[in-house]
């Protein structure tokens, strides 16, 4: 990540992600919400950030890899839209705007691999944040069981068809366990016509976080109130709502700071 570039291109980002849906519509609603600016942090090239636009909202943008803001530009002078987007480290950004509401989608967060990286993260963006301002994560909480799935042996992760051509995916993780991180390396078949016309290998890292462990990661960041609530069982499964509930392992959780 430290040079921006990221580990899919964004064509092959918009197919392998194109079944991930369930995560948009709370997206769009919490930036309709924020009365003030809003600002999606990692915000790719558009997943969640065009919806929200599309929708009527205000908001910008901000993500490390040019190559994803190149293409976000594309799409938003295609589809007519306008918003502020800036290159730039989720770690170490300055701006001269204050929003009521920033966000950080789809395991976004996950790809800050220490807890260095974490509560710098946090704090730039608290630095960023008016006054009862909020801060919203939505990652995965760890599941052993999922965790087991893709660690040490390659699995299938998915089919999806997109544009005509279809998508096999298998995951395979190198898991250090006692750092919390997951070191991916995906295989992608790109199928058209029956019979498989490509491929591409790549690799990306996480670190997943305990709910205990983001508790005390806000806290030292300086959020004196937070509150975690499930969303979903699944990215690709819009009806395993989980409001309401506790949380499980494996769900989608959506976390909420304020700077008080």
């Amino acid at each position: 990540m430290a040079d921006g570039a990221y580990y899919l291109d964004p064509a092959l980002y918009d197919a392998v992600y194109s079944d991930y849906t369930a995560d948009i519509a709370p997206h769009v609603a919490a930036v309709r919400a924020a009365v003030g600016p809003t600002l999606e942090v990692c915000c790719g090239n558009g997943r969640l950030l065009i919806p929200a636009l599309e929708a009527g909202a205000e908001c910008e943008g901000l993500d490390l890899s040019g190559e994803m803001l190149g293409d976000l530009r594309a799409k938003l002078k295609v589809k007519g839209l306008r918003a502020t987007l800036h290159h730039a480290d989720m770690r170490e950004f300055t701006l001269p705007m204050r929003y009521a509401l920033i966000a950080i989608g789809f395991n976004s967060f996950l790809h800050n691999l220490t807890q260095a990286d974490q509560l710098a993260t946090l704090r730039c963006c608290r630095q960023h944040l008016e006054n009862g301002g909020r801060l919203q994560l939505m990652v995965f909480h760890p599941s052993a069981e999922k965790l087991l799935q893709w660690s040490g042996k390659e699995a299938l992760m998915k089919d999806v068809e997109h544009g005509g051509k279809r998508y096999v995916i298998y995951d395979c993780a190198d898991d250090d366990r006692v750092e919390q991180v997951r070191r991916m390396t995906r295989r992608i078949e790109v199928h058209e016509g029956g019979r498989k016309v490509d491929e591409h290998v790549v690799h990306f890292d996480l670190r997943y976080v305990f709910k205990p462990e983001m508790e005390l990661l806000l806290r030292v960041a300086g959020f004196p109130r937070w509150q975690a609530e499930p969303l979903f069982a699944g990215y690709a499964d819009s009806s395993s709502a989980a409001a309401g509930r506790a949380i499980r392992e494996g769900d989608i959780v959506r976390w909420t700071a304020w700077k008080d």
